[in-house]
């Protein structure tokens, strides 16, 4: 256990070091600030009764929030990883105890960890901070979920983080590269937003179901506002399948990774 605390203390110099890491690491408190503060100002501020147009904004904001709560964590850990990269010091660590496959694990497990934190703060944050401000005619979204419901949420949509995390890393030859595979994943995360057209809210939704952070995005989503349709799934099958899904994708992103590493 003595390896892992140090290790620990090893990571958190490594991302101390970096003015955009502190950036990275901070960035769930800032979304936690918009949805707590500034996004009630939106809906203030918006017609109430068009009670349309009001649904869209909260739930394209809603889905902000449960997407980017942990995305640029998962930034972060690909700056570290390419840090190792560029560094060559995974070879180092191949010839310790650990391993390579072993640190590699370890790091991401920590990251996931962080960012399942992250988000229960984030939601359970905004719920307890302005839930009451999430509301459409007199239904408050945030009293459809609890925090067992967020817990569980947090689980399964963050296995997503280390995935990525090791999928840009694996793909990128330096962190130039890797800030442009950044950018480009950054467009994965608002998939979830084309819930709000009509065409994906029947059968067609599972179009979107080849993104691995759908599954677990639709699940909230539904349980925030509720809609009666035949083709919806209940909220722990979402999890189930969006869980079993990632971590398929997970375990083969790894061994990728591994094998582009050279370990």
């Amino acid at each position: 256990m003595g390896k892992y605390f140090s290790l620990l203390k090893y990571e958190s110099k490594t991302i101390v070091r970096d003015p955009i890491n502190i950036f990275m690491t901070l960035f769930p408190i800032l979304i936690l600030i918009l949805a707590s503060f500034v996004f009630p100002l939106i809906f203030e501020s918006m017609d109430h009764t068009e009670g349309g147009a009001l649904q869209i904004t909260m739930l394209l904001l809603l889905i902000v929030i449960v997407s980017f709560g942990g995305y640029y964590l998962s930034a972060m850990a690909t700056f570290l990883l390419l840090d190792h990269k560029d560094e060559h010091t995974l070879n180092t660590i191949g010839v310790t105890p650990l391993g390579a496959s072993g640190y590699v694990k370890f790091k991401m497990s920590y990251m996931y960890i962080l960012t399942v934190l992250s988000t229960v703060v984030i939601l359970y944050g905004t719920k307890l901070i302005a839930g009451d401000k999430y509301t459409l005619g007199n239904i408050s979204l945030f009293d459809n979920i609890g925090l067992l419901d967020i817990l569980m949420f947090s689980i399964v949509s963050n296995i997503f983080v280390p995935f990525l995390a090791l999928f840009q890393s694996a793909f990128a030859k330096n962190k130039v590269e890797g800030f442009a595979y950044i950018k480009g994943t950054g467009m994965i995360a608002l998939i979830p937003a084309l819930m709000v057209l009509d065409a994906f809210q029947g059968g067609m939704q599972y179009v979107l179901g080849i993104f691995p952070n759908f599954w677990a995005i639709k699940g909230i989503m539904l349980k925030l506002f509720p809609i009666n349709n035949s083709a919806n799934l209940s909220y722990p099958m979402y999890l189930f399948i969006g869980a079993v899904y990632n971590i398929i994708l997970l375990v083969t992103v790894y061994k990728i990774f591994l094998r582009k590493t050279q370990y």
